[in-house]
């Protein structure tokens, strides 16, 4: 009987993941958000906050924070329908934003170009995961990494993928399936890899 009471009170005093960072300050959530459906991977903790979302947003999909610097900040009456968030600098989404499912956002290019700078990736990889410490020995001193910002109302079609550095001014309309590798002007409508402007202002 004492074993069942102690099951009943780990349960009771069970806090899921992100609630345990929320707790810590890791992640702040605005009022009436659903983040039910939200993973979030901090490879390199320091006490501080790194993804902020805003009001009356929906946000789900998988969030990784590469670099102890990395931030990720959301805005308000956002919704991310899944995919993954790759911040070894900075992402930031605006207010009234539509992700659809199956989209990735990286503002890094994870690993550098240079196969002599690169080579040891692997092993380093791999001895984090024997470690239990995914990322530890990740060296991002030759990586390039670049901000990314998503403007205000822009709507991001399914499965579409958005590279380093790029900028998407207000109202920008992505394709689904499109490769965004450069930066574009209020109200474009995007698309293709990599994507071409189909319809400006």
């Amino acid at each position: 009987m004492g074993g069942i009471k102690n099951i009943i009170k780990k349960l009771i005093g069970y806090q899921s993941p992100i609630a345990k960072l929320i707790k810590e300050g890791y992640i702040i959530v605005g009022k009436n958000s659903d983040i039910s459906g939200m993973n979030v991977i901090i490879r390199k903790k320091q006490k501080r906050t790194y993804l902020t979302i805003g009001d009356n947003c929906i946000v789900t999909g998988s969030f990784f924070f590469e670099k102890e610097s990395a931030i990720i900040n959301i805005g308000s009456n956002t919704y991310i329908g899944g995919g993954s968030f790759i911040a070894a600098d900075k992402i930031t989404i605006g207010n009234d934003v539509l992700i659809s499912w199956g989209c990735t956002v990286s503002d890094t290019n994870a690993h550098s170009l240079n196969w002599e700078e690169r080579k040891k990736d692997v092993s380093d990889w791999k001895k984090g995961v024997e470690e239990g410490k995914i990322g530890e020995y990740k060296n991002w001193d030759n990586v390039v990494s670049k901000p990314v910002i998503i403007g205000d109302k822009c709507w991001i079609g399914f499965n579409s993928i958005i590279l380093k550095g790029v900028t998407l001014d207000e109202k920008c309309v992505v394709g689904a399936g499109s490769v965004v590798t450069k930066s574009f002007e209020k109200e474009s409508t995007i698309g293709g890899n990599p994507a071409g402007l189909i319809k400006g202002k």
